[in-house]
């Protein structure tokens, strides 16, 4: 899910939330019988409020209420379920002078091989994403706990050093997140 539409999707539910929240708050007031809250409902045109429905508009506004509350829904969903995926960039080959695409996910799943032979690493998984608007190479590694965190920083910051020379100048970034297992979690050793 993209920031900005997190953000969105925050802002909704917490506008949502709070008026729940003080509908809810209204109605167990009412039930508790707080003499402010009795007060405004006796001020209610009981009559009015119930002729609601035999409007003629009444019906069009439910309607519109639906099909509103449809096209939204849809419209946030579809943007809470479109991927990151990112798409393959093409990167100019200096001899032929040519464009060659490099697809971004088989770039993350070699970069998170070469990670993966570093001593101590014990899983990688990898993934191309777009981060912020930017197409990014998002390696996540776990390791044992006794792992040259300075060594393996330099090993990383030498495959994104190398990444970014191979890109040729495609704004690409290279994401290395490090997960170290508890120090008294039992080593898994594949047979």
């Amino acid at each position: 899910m993209r920031h900005r539409t997190a953000a969105v999707n925050r802002l909704i539910v917490l506008i949502v939330g709070l008026a729940l929240l003080g509908f809810g708050a209204y109605a167990m007031a009412w039930d508790l019988q707080v003499p402010i809250v009795r007060e405004w409902v006796s001020r209610y045109d009981r009559a009015r409020v119930t002729a609601l429905p035999d409007q003629d508009w009444w019906g069009w506004a439910l309607a519109a209420t639906v099909v509103v509350g449809l096209v939204f829904g849809i419209v946030l969903l579809a943007l809470d379920l479109t991927r990151r995926r990112t798409s393959p960039v093409a990167v100019p080959d200096r001899e032929s002078g040519t464009y060659v695409t490099v697809d971004l996910g088989s770039l993350a799943n070699g970069v998170a091989s070469e990670l993966a032979q570093y001593p101590g690493v014990r899983q990688t998984r990898a993934r191309a994403v777009i981060e912020r608007g930017l197409p990014t190479l998002s390696i996540v590694v776990t390791a044992d706990p006794t792992l040259d965190i300075y060594d393996f920083t330099r090993k990383s910051e030498d495959v994104a050093s190398w990444v970014a020379s191979t890109l040729g100048g495609e704004e690409v970034a290279t994401q290395v997140l490090l997960h170290l297992d508890r120090a008294d979690h039992p080593v898994h050793v594949e047979s």
